[in-house]
């Protein structure tokens, strides 16, 4: 092999490498991401979780319904309190409560968010108080 040959075989090959190292970097990259966002979406269903459990075991401890109406509605405030309370949320993540237009119940719904607080993934969940046994017949 002459050395023009040998020249052009070691910049081909050294391109050829760089170019590899590239692609395998922006594929760890973006399993990294891929893997944090699971993560994310793994405690956000945690928390779901957590919710569900603390409202049937200890909903009723609670003056969570909103007394003197009519019908059985979620008092979203006094949810909003005592769910911050016994439950509180891990950095990075959010926990709204809205009420339901059609007043079936209270939305809980909770967010992931990334370092600049920009929501990345968010679970919703209608939370009925006649579900949890909080309604006197």
């Amino acid at each position: 092999m002459s050395l023009p040959e040998l020249l052009i075989a070691s910049l081909l090959l050294a391109s050829s490498s760089g170019a590899a190292l590239g692609v395998w970097s922006q594929a760890m990259a973006t399993w990294q991401q891929s893997s944090e966002l699971q993560k994310q979406a793994d405690q956000l269903e945690l928390l779901q979780l957590a919710s569900h459990r603390w409202l049937t075991l200890r909903g009723s401890e609670h003056d969570l319904v909103i007394s003197g109406s009519d019908r059985c509605v979620l008092d979203v405030e006094a949810v909003d309190v005592a769910s911050d309370r016994d439950l509180p949320m891990p950095p990075g993540m959010t926990r709204q409560w809205v009420v339901d237009p059609e007043r079936l119940g209270i939305w809980q719904e909770l967010s992931a968010l990334n370092v600049n607080g920009e929501v990345l993934l968010q679970r919703r969940q209608l939370v009925s108080p006649a579900a949890y046994g909080l309604c006197e017949s």
